[in-house]
């Protein structure tokens, strides 16, 4: 095809030129590429297929994310700086599906046609590329502050903040803008595609400026994000599994009961499944669009039929229905504020990112431990787990007073910590303790939710009243 066809700009003369019978198509005065006039008309029933698919994905992806909006948005324990990368993904798939779905391309859909306009489809592909962009771009984002958290706990130690998160968040905006304004000043266009009932980029002019919009979409838009939720899962994976082996050991260490073989099993196990599934709806969205736009650039064209090009359309904007599922109502404080089954997952770990400390004490009855007691309870699990590791025989109880009770909070923190990495602490290097063979079992398991890096739950089980009774302490 050579220049002067490619910048036909009715349909009239584009069938001319092609020496083709012109369709029905009321165009507005819009550009419709020669490409689309080598096909038939598409059926009436694709048409009102695709209208009601997507006014199906555009209704749900809106009300789903106007749901997780306003329980992120009212609920104070989720306004959090880290799940300000949740919330604008909710909302970039929330105006997403509002402008790409219903009603612009479902009243196009059952009218078989573009009825708004040359500026309207303009404006119908730049917003669309924005937020579809925007969505990818945050993708990255949320996968790069899980990583920090799972994978660096002693950098992630540095708070986010408010003020980091807006920065990254206005980069995400500006990043995805940058490759959206290019048709706008002569680099590409904005043209119907496929059935003719929605406005995307020009993928098929295979001019110099085009085909400079197409690579640099390719590569910064699409094959970067791609490229950071491929690393920062991989690595998170990584982190989780030899967290899980760590702590294994650390339970041999202490000669406690291992409750270490399934949970550890479980958890790299649904470590897996989810990076998988983040990684698969990724790829669905968005490898259709991009194997289709390099395809018409540098392939045979002609495989790029109206059919063909369609499906990315309708993946494209499934993305704006999944991904709340998958990012939000996942969330462990969302399903537990949603009533939805609460299940310890991996989210856990980076839930509210790790700024506080907290005490939890969990016994059969689901009781708490006063809020007073903490310090002698904490010196006393101390004192236990220093006997065990040891390894001497206890003549007497340890008094909770020695050798804790002169601890400022760092240091009682800091001894907490030497325990979990299987050492004992300094000031209990001199202490000469033993354990009777009927003392409390103590294990350790991984800290999860509220907690500073390097922080650790202690649990300990012990006979009251004939029945067992389990309590973790975490440091405060």
């Amino acid at each position: 095809m050579d220049k002067n066809s490619a910048l036909l700009t009715t349909p009239a003369a584009a069938a001319a030129h092609l020496n083709i019978t012109t369709h029905v198509y009321d165009t507005h005065g819009l550009f419709i590429h020669p490409h689309w006039y080598k096909y038939p008309l598409i059926p009436p029933m694709w048409h009102y297929s695709m209208g009601i698919f997507i006014t199906f994905v555009s209704v749900f992806g809106i009300l789903g994310n106007l749901l997780v909006m306003y329980i992120f948005g009212t609920t104070k324990s989720l306004r959090t700086p880290s799940n300000m990368f949740v919330v604008n993904l909710s909302m970039s798939d929330f105006i997403f599906s509002i402008i790409q779905g219903f009603p612009l391309m479902t009243i196009s859909c059952f009218t078989r046609k573009w009825i708004f306009g040359k500026v309207a489809c303009e404006l119908y592909g730049l917003i669309g590329g924005v937020f579809g962009f925007m969505s990818i771009n945050t993708l990255a984002v949320i996968a790069f502050d899980r990583y920090n958290v799972i994978a660096r706990p002693i950098k992630a130690s540095r708070s986010l903040g408010y003020r980091r998160a807006f920065i990254m968040l206005t980069c995400v905006w500006t990043w995805s803008t940058t490759w959206t304004l290019p048709p706008l000043f002569g680099f590409g266009a904005y043209i119907p595609e496929g059935f003719q009932t929605s406005c995307t980029f020009d993928y098929l002019t295979r001019d110099k400026f085009t085909r400079i919009h197409i690579l640099c979409m390719y590569i910064f838009g699409f094959s970067t994000p791609l490229c950071i939720i491929l690393f920062c899962y991989y690595h998170i994976y990584r982190a989780v599994a030899a967290h899980e082996k760590e702590m294994g050991q650390m339970a041999k260490k202490l000669n406690a009961e291992i409750r270490q073989g399934q949970s550890a099993k479980k958890a790299e196990i649904k470590t897996a499944r989810i990076a998988m599934t983040i990684i698969l709806t990724f790829l669905c969205s968005w490898v259709p669009y991009a194997t289709v736009a390099l395809i018409a650039q540098f392939g045979p064209q002609e495989l790029v039929t109206p059919y063909v090009s369609e499906l990315p359309v309708v993946f494209a904007k499934a993305s704006a229905m999944h991904n709340p599922l998958i990012y939000a109502l996942s969330h462990p404080k969302f399903r537990e504020i949603s009533n939805l089954e609460s299940d310890t997952n991996i989210d856990e770990l980076e839930a509210d990112r790790a700024k506080s400390v907290s005490v939890r004490v969990r016994q059969t009855k689901k009781q708490e431990a006063p809020k007073q007691d903490n310090a002698a309870l904490v010196q006393d699990i101390m004192a236990a787990l220093a006997t065990a590791m040891s390894g001497q025989q206890q003549s007497q109880a340890i008094p909770p007073s020695q050798p804790f009770t002169n601890m400022d909070p760092q240091q009682l923190q800091s001894a907490i910590y030497a325990i979990s990495q299987g050492q004992l602490p300094q000031n209990m290097a001199q202490t000469q303790t033993t354990a009777s063979a009927s003392g409390p079992s103590v294990s350790a398991q991984p800290a999860t939710g509220n907690l500073r890096p390097g922080a650790a739950v202690v649990t300990t089980q012990a006979e009251v009243n004939g029945g067992v009774t389990n309590k973790a302490y975490q440091a405060d």
